[in-house]
């Protein structure tokens, strides 16, 4: 098998493995949170979709936030889409945000 056939399999397995950690992180979030979004307070099912967590800090440019708890918010798919569109959309959002940013000593 060639190096960079080696290489691709690597990385499938490491993107395979991270995805199956944040499925298991969101699961362990929607057994301790009630199913409601935490800017509406709108029921959220009772099915943990992947689509009403959202990172406050994007994981891939601060990845030491992507496993932290305080990190996720529960929305509702519109609320998610909003604030993906405008991330200075929710006001407590953008609380939350600056409480990590001094957490991680980044403000």
């Amino acid at each position: 098998m060639s190096s960079l056939l080696h290489k691709k399999l690597d990385k499938s397995e490491e993107v395979n493995r991270k995805y199956s950690d944040q499925l298991h992180f969101f699961q362990q979030i929607w057994c301790k949170k009630p199913h409601f979004s935490e800017l509406s307070g709108e029921f959220l099912g009772n099915e943990p979709l992947t689509v009403f967590f959202h990172h406050i800090l994007p994981k891939e440019k601060y990845p030491q936030g992507a496993l932290d708890e305080e990190n996720i918010i529960l929305l509702t798919l519109q609320e998610h889409d909003q604030v993906e569109m405008d991330m200075y959309r929710y006001e407590e959002i953008n609380t939350r945000r600056n409480k990590l940013l001094t957490k991680y000593n980044l403000k």
